[in-house]
């Protein structure tokens, strides 16, 4: 399961939204340039605030933080393989299609499975990944030249994701922390 995890975590992920930023750049494809930044900033700021609010805040015993490894890897690993099946036709739609849904699953169950998170929480970021995607989708399908460069795009994710994989990122202290300030400050329950 760690294995699995491991892919979800912000230092393969970040980098990876990068490539894809850059490659939607090099392609040209400005709509889908603006739907993916868009959907960057919405699935990190929501999930970023979300994490803030309920680490001082509770809500449900349940819900204590939304899955950041869940949301991000919806929209990284979903956004990878919208652009892979849109480029591609039949058995490699299909493929691109449920290699994106297995991996992105695979994290989510991950997280309960080592205790990182409760279904709950796993739950709600999938819909922040799922309405990230949705951003993107938006933008990219609606105006995309034919016959865009997969191969380098490709070529860089999965050799970026290998070695980065094992690598971690610490956001959620950070989060925690700055929840503790702004409810120390009156500023977040209600």
């Amino acid at each position: 399961m760690i294995l699995l995890t491991d892919f979800g975590d912000l230092a393969v992920l970040l980098p990876l939204a990068t490539v894809m930023l850059l490659w939607l750049l090099a392609q040209r494809q400005r709509r889908g340039l603006l739907g993916w930044a868009g959907a960057v900033a919405f699935c990190c700021g929501v999930t970023a605030v979300l994490k803030i609010y309920f680490s001082v805040c509770a809500v449900d015993p349940a819900l204590q933080s939304p899955s950041g490894h869940t949301s991000f890897s919806m929209l990284v690993y979903g956004g990878i393989a919208l652009v892979v099946a849109a480029e591609s036709t039949g058995w490699q739609r299909l493929m691109a299609l449920a290699g994106g849904v297995g991996l992105v699953a695979g994290i989510a169950v991950s997280r309960i499975v080592l205790g990182a998170h409760t279904p709950l929480e796993v739950i709600l970021g999938m819909v922040i990944g799922a309405i990230a995607v949705a951003v993107f989708a938006w933008g990219y399908l609606s105006h995309r030249p034919a016959g865009l460069a997969l191969r380098p795009l490709l070529v860089t994710l999965v050799v970026l994701a290998v070695l980065l994989h094992g690598q971690e990122l610490h956001a959620e202290e950070m989060l925690h922390a700055i929840g503790r300030y702004l409810h120390l400050g009156g500023m977040v329950c209600p």
